[in-house]
């Protein structure tokens, strides 16, 4: 579904994310694991066109992501950040149906969208007419989460948008997270840094580091067979996070 060819970037001078070719499969959970600064929010930024390449190319579902065609491609990417990334100004209600709105659904459509992601997201309909201030921080990212998901886009893209959450609140949304997206068969690209939450979402894990992908494959792969001496550092420093203390 998506294509990655010859991707990089650099601010001033520092490189972000190094000439990258991969592609992800569509219906599979993909986390781009790593540090802070190893690129992995960059390249999600790189695939929605809210950054320009200094070279490469995005590819999603036959069309090359550019200028004419970066605006049809995110109507049908659903995008989801840490806290939501809400409007404070508007309602729990028209922050979900926003894109709807703006690409104008009549409200019967939007209506029964609205009540198929708000079951989904386990929001309850309570909140739909409270301001993202009054609700919180569990309840603002399943709000967001619902935004991305009203339009039905066949991708979601999620930039580390639990790691704010408190413990709890984290793992309840890492699992009920984990059974929508197999639910739902949807292709997910989850930015993280934490080794836990790949362990509970991803299919697939691209463990990065310095704008590169160290290792790509199964936690297992990278547990088992470490490509790298990062790699087997990386999980030791949080082997212990791992469901069941680590397998």
């Amino acid at each position: 579904m998506i294509h990655v060819r010859g991707l990089c970037r650099s601010f001033g001078g520092r490189v972000a994310l190094a000439p990258l070719t991969t592609h992800f499969a569509r219906g599979r959970v993909s986390v781009l694991l790593g540090p802070s600064g190893c690129g992995k929010s960059t390249l999600l930024r790189l695939l929605i066109g809210l950054i320009e390449p200094d070279a490469g190319s995005v590819e999603i579902d036959g069309v090359v992501l550019g200028p004419t065609t970066v605006g049809p491609l995110r109507h049908r990417t659903g995008y989801v950040i840490q806290d939501g990334g809400l409007f404070p100004h508007l309602t729990a209600r028209d922050n979900i149906t926003l894109l709807a709105r703006y690409l104008g659904w009549d409200s019967a459509r939007i209506g029964e969208r609205l009540g198929s992601v708000v079951e989904r997201a386990r929001i309850d309909p309570r909140l739909l007419d409270q301001y993202p201030g009054t609700l919180s921080g569990g309840e603002r990212q399943r709000v967001g989460i619902a935004r991305a998901l009203l339009p039905d886009p066949p991708l979601l893209l999620c930039d580390e948008p639990l790691s704010a959450l408190d413990p709890i609140t984290r793992d309840e949304l890492q699992r009920e997270l984990r059974d929508l997206f197999d639910a739902l068969g949807k292709t997910v690209l989850w930015v993280t840094h934490d080794l836990h939450e790949a362990a509970v979402l991803a299919d697939d894990i691209l463990l990065m580091r310095a704008g590169r992908v160290v290792q790509r494959g199964t936690l297992s792969d990278l547990m088992e067979h470490p490509a790298d001496p990062f790699v087997t550092q990386f999980i030791r420093a949080q082997h212990g996070q791992l469901p069941g203390g680590g397998r």
